[in-house]
């Protein structure tokens, strides 16, 4: 509340030299409320608080300075030492942006960090149509001026690039954030409608567009002290990339469109189109786009494959499951390969262990028949998990006398004890193999093998039989 009460009485008091001692203590307190926030709160990262603190003191200079060469001195100087002041704070506060990235995400950021550049880029395209080419066709500006002229929106974008960097990244958005990115939008607005009045009906000091500045301070020194200040340089956890919000979608459309809208604007007010900034702004919108949608494009594909192999994997063995399965026979006799060989198998004293020692020992002696049978196979073989305890297996490719020597040796691994918490367990596995070729009907083979491992359970269990 003190801070808009002074901010009122800059602009009401009627004396210049109170105006300009105004001005100054609002930049001031900006600079000792940071200092005495983070002394206060002691956040987890503390040097970004202390380069903004030193920000906003040059920044604060820079307004004294000019206060007294226009107010008290009737001079308008241009560039003078206020310059090099105002200047000099835009890297620390960019500095100091980058340092709460860094804190809040030490990580990989790279959607984040490709959403700024395109906001950014797109912001760069209008700055130039608006306020940088104004300057490089002055002709009344020697070269010193022309080159502070265009700092001065270099500096802006520089300062906006980070912004982008910092909002568009993951993590908490406490009070204290909101408060700080108040700060630094304000300030960013308040340069834009500067270099505006400049170019167009001159600027004066103590217009309302001071008012965007002071904001600027009382919303630092409101985000430095408030007691959440600790949360924004806090690590925030790794969070897989998720979908793009609608707001953000329609940012970045809007800001990758900035290219053909500053070639549109300069046609119509009938300046000289320069082709080579157009251009380079194109292609750089372009690029970074293409990259973010290359990000998108990988993010969807591992999430359908994610997808697919959760509906065609058996959740407790990681063995292709019925539905794959099925597929997988049905392909088999479609294509042009060889004999392919089927193996249908069917544990034998398995329901006692559930019944007797629980659940999770059936669940772990599946789990163990599954990493056995994946040892025995061959690396194109299909192993699946047909529910409760069958199981079956496609081998490509193979003849009955390969097929019945890989259900034996099946047979013989299952037949091994199996170690569990609780007690050393005994089963065994009843296995039907068939020999199917191309043009086969699926469901009728399948029939087949089934048939094929009841005869082997009734022939005694723990045995093949080939249908």
């Amino acid at each position: 509340m003190l801070s808009f009460g002074v901010m009122g009485a800059c602009f009401l008091a009627p004396w210049e030299s109170v105006k300009t001692v105004l001005s100054g203590l609002l930049g001031v307190s900006a600079t000792a409320a940071t200092v005495v926030g983070v002394v206060r709160h002691r956040p987890a990262v503390r040097w970004p608080w202390y380069c903004m603190a030193i920000g906003w003191l040059l920044f604060a200079a820079g307004d004294v300075i000019y206060w007294v060469q226009s107010s008290l001195l009737g001079r308008d100087a241009f560039p003078s030492i206020a310059d090099a002041f105002y200047l000099s704070s835009y890297p620390l506060l960019a500095v100091a942006l980058l340092g709460l990235v860094r804190a809040r995400r030490p990580g990989k950021d790279r959607p984040g960090l490709l959403d700024a550049l395109v906001l950014s880029t797109g912001a760069s395209m209008l700055s130039w149509v608006f306020l940088m080419e104004p300057y490089v066709r002055d002709s009344d500006l020697d070269v010193l001026a022309r080159a502070v002229s265009l700092a001065y929106p270099a500096a802006d974008l520089l300062l906006l690039a980070v912004l982008l960097r910092l909002t568009t990244g993951r993590g908490d958005q406490p009070p204290a954030y909101r408060l700080f990115v108040a700060a630094t939008a304000s300030m960013l607005v308040g340069d834009v409608v500067y270099g505006f009045m400049e170019l167009t009906i001159g600027y004066n000091a103590g217009d309302p567009i001071d008012a965007a500045w002071m904001l600027m301070y009382a919303f630092a020194g409101a985000a430095a002290l408030h007691p959440t200040m600790t949360d924004m340089s806090r690590l925030s956890p790794p969070v897989a990339e998720g979908p793009i919000g609608m707001r953000r979608l329609i940012a970045l459309a809007v800001a990758s469109l900035m290219a053909p809208a500053a070639l549109i604007i300069e046609w119509l007010r009938g300046t000289e189109i320069n082709i080579p900034v157009i251009v380079s702004g194109c292609v750089v919108l372009f690029l970074l786009v293409i990259a973010r949608l290359h990000g998108l494009v990988v993010l969807l594909t591992d999430a359908l494959r994610s997808t697919e192999v959760q509906a065609t994997t058996d959740q407790l063995t990681g063995l292709a499951n019925r539905r794959r399965f099925h597929t997988c026979w049905q392909q088999s006799l479609t294509d042009e390969v060889g004999p392919t060989a089927l193996l249908y198998i069917d544990l034998d004293g398995f329901k006692p262990v559930n019944d007797k020692l629980g659940h999770d020992a059936g669940d772990a002696v599946l789990q163990a028949v599954a990493d056995r049978l994946r040892g025995v196979v061959r690396a194109g073989d299909v192993v699946a998990r047909l529910g409760g305890d069958e199981f079956a297996i496609i081998l490509p490719w193979t003849d009955d006398r390969t097929a019945g020597a890989i259900a034996e040796r099946i047979v013989q691994e299952l037949a091994l004890p199996f170690e569990l918490t609780e007690r050393t367990v005994y089963i065994g596995a009843s296995v039907g193999v068939i020999t199917a070729t191309q043009g086969d009907n699926p469901n009728a083979q399948l029939r087949r093998a089934d048939t094929a491992m009841y005869a082997a359970k009734n022939a005694g269990r723990g045995r093949v039989h080939q249908g």
